[in-house]
This record gives structure tokens, sequence and C-alpha cells, in this order.
């Protein structure tokens, strides 16, 4: 018995095809812009404008500092590294195409984190400027950054573009024919096609639970990284306390009398005796950041006023900067100063006519002052109380 069988041509999947020619395209233009960015600069620090500057109309300082990559020390080799694992990606998507898809979503990963990085050098240069971090130094990313963010892109894009296999192919039953008895001229032979075995197609990618499940992974860790990147870069705090309700109570036999702060509005003619230029300059600084404010008032048996005043700055960045303004400002006018120790960055105000005593102090994004004005001398001791107490509630 004889059995002659037809055999199929087999499929050519490892030709160079359109979808290679693009990721190799692709990789070339990506690593082109990664090595030059390499070559530019990466971010420029200046000197922060510090608030004591505006108020005396003193010129701030224009010295800008420019960074390349490799200047910023603890930074960079984490992105080389990032860099690196994007390649090594690629070049085992180009050699593994069944390894494809979950190289995929690890090049997709890799390439939201690289990426969040490559836009956050600024601390690393401030930390290596020089400048002081109190008067808050301000930065600009340059192109090496943009380079650097585009070659990321174009890298992760690479790994992405390479085709999946294609699935198996299922062979074709092979017709048989059994010629083992002569057959007649008006006979139709009967031809054996074999039996086909019962494959089904395989499903698609998106109805395959660990694909699914794997993609869902990847959404869910680029989300909280961009969270966790939003609130580091810009923090909030929800929950604002009523300043109002953290005032400190008046002594008793203390009468009230007008606070310096209400309703937002300041008059910071109490709080800090100034000429109208500058009290109008102290005002517009501290406008734009104070989002709550409080102040309480009273009047002692010796005519003493007493103020408290709160003032609640959008950040403590800022709430610090307006606190040595006002000791600054205070410390240029003929008196007595006298810092507390237990409060940092606190200090006490005794003008030259003792006359009256001012006290500044901050926590937070709270900046405190008390003053004490007419009345008799002697009243330091009560400021310095006042403060600690106020401080202590807040």
């Amino acid at each position: 018995m004889k059995i002659t069988s037809a055999a199929g041509e087999a499929t050519d999947t490892g030709r160079f095809g359109r979808d290679q020619a693009k990721t190799a395209v692709l990789a070339v233009i990506g690593l082109v812009m990664l090595i030059s960015a390499w070559s530019l600069p990466w971010v420029s620090v200046s000197r922060g404008e510090y608030a004591v500057d505006r108020l005396f109309g003193r010129a701030p300082s224009g010295e800008v500092r420019t960074f390349m990559l490799t200047d910023l020390a603890g930074y960079w080799q984490p992105l080389v590294f990032g860099w690196a694992a994007l390649l090594v990606l690629l070049a085992l998507a180009w050699v593994r195409p069944v390894w494809r898809f979950w190289l995929r979503l690890a090049a997709i990963l890799l390439g939201v984190v690289v990426g969040v990085g490559t836009l956050l050098p600024a601390t690393a240069a401030i930390d290596v400027s020089g400048f002081p971090v109190d008067d808050h130094p301000d930065t600009d990313l340059l192109n090496g950054v943009s380079l650097g963010l585009f070659g990321v892109v174009l890298l992760a894009r690479a790994v992405t573009t390479l085709p999946e296999p294609p699935a198996p192919a299922v062979p074709e039953a092979v017709p048989f024919v059994f010629v083992d008895e002569p057959i007649a001229a008006n006979t139709t032979p009967f031809v054996w096609q074999g039996s086909r075995p019962n494959v089904r197609p395989a499903a698609p990618w998106w109805r395959r639970p660990a694909p699914v499940a794997g993609v869902l992974a990847v959404l869910g860790i680029a989300v909280l990284l961009i969270t966790v990147t939003w609130r580091a870069i810009d923090p909030v705090d929800d929950q604002t306390p009523d300043l109002g309700a953290l005032m400190v109570a008046a002594s008793a036999g203390w009468a009230s009398a007008a606070p310096a702060a209400g309703d937002d509005p300041v008059d910071l003619g109490r709080v800090l005796p100034l000429s109208e230029a500058r009290a109008h300059l102290l005002a517009e600084q501290a406008g734009g950041d104070v989002i709550q404010t409080a102040a309480s008032a009273w009047t002692g048996p010796d005519a003493t006023l007493v103020s408290i005043t709160l003032l609640e700055f959008s950040s403590a960045g800022s709430a610090d900067q307006f606190q040595r303004s006002y000791s600054d400002l205070r410390e240029a006018t003929p008196g007595e100063v006298t810092p507390l120790a237990e409060l940092p960055g606190s200090a006490v105000f005794v003008d030259a006519e003792r006359t009256g005593v001012w006290a500044v102090a901050g926590r937070d994004e709270v900046v405190l002052i008390v003053s004490a004005v007419g009345g008799q001398p002697g009243t330091v001791p009560v400021v310095e109380s006042l403060v600690r107490e106020q401080y202590d509630r807040l």
C-alpha cells in the first residue's frame, strides 16, 4: 500500500520587516539624543531673591550656576542605569520574540520611572550649588533634560514597536490516498482526508487573564508613581485648622481691644511700625501667600495694649521667609534684640525709647507676632510668656 502526501511550505518569521526597521530607527535616534544630553547642561541654579532685599530696595544677586549631568552626584548614576536597562530590554525583545509581551510591559514601566526621574534634578543641583537652602534658590531645567526625556521615550517606544511573534501555524491534514487496488477508469477514487485535530484559535491578549493583569499592574504602578511625585513636589494639607480656635485667651482683668488682623486684612502698622513704602512692600510679599489670619488684642490695667497676630502661609518656606524679613527689619531699627533659645528663629525686640516690645516666632506654616505697646516698662517677660504659650498651642 502506498500513501502519498503534499507538504506545505514553512513560513519565514525571521525576516527584517517594516516593524523591525522602525524599531531600529527609533532606537538609533533615542540613543543619539541620550548621548547629546550627556554633553549638554541640565539645570541652572540662581540664588533666591531674599525678601529683605526687596524691602530695602537692594538689587538681588544675579549669579547663576549651570550644571552638567555628571556634576549632579547621586542623581546621574541611577538615571544612566535606567538608560542601560532600556537598551537591554530592547536587545532581549529583538532576539527573543516570545518574550516581547512581558518586555513591552517592563519597558513601559521603566520608561515612566526614568522619565519622572529625568524631570527631578533640581534637588541635586541645589545641593551641589553651594547656595544656602534658606534663600530658596531658583532652578531652571535646560536642554539636557529635554533631550534626555525624549531619548527615554524613544527607547521605550522602540521596544513596544517590535511585533509579537505569530501564533504557531496548525499544520493542515495531509490527504492520504490508498492505491492498493487498481482504480477503474470510470470509478472515482476514495480519498481519505485524515483526522483533523480539534484545535481552537488562541484568544486575543485582552481576553487572557495574565496579560490583562500585567497591564493593570503597570497602570496602577504608574498612577502611584505620579501621585507620589506630585505630592513630593506640591504637598497639600487638606486639614487646615482654624487659627482662631488656637488663640491664647486674655488674662483676668484685661479688656478686649481691636485686633491687628481680621477677615484676612492685616494692619501692618500695628504688627510692624514701618514707613508707608516699606509697609506696602511687606504687604505685597505676604498677601499672595497668606491663606488665613487670626488676631486678638487686650488692654491691661496699666494701659498696655497687647496684640497677638497669627499669619498662616501656603508653605513653610514662605512663612520662614516672611519671619526672617520681619526680624531683619526690626534689627535695622535702633533697640535691643533678645533671641528665645528654646524657639528656633524667634526673637524679642525692644525699641530704643523702651515704649514698645515686639516678638516674632514661627512654627511650620504659621508666623506669630506679639506686641506690647504703651504702659509701664518691664513688659518683656509678659511678651516672652505669651510667645511661648501661643507657640505651644500651634
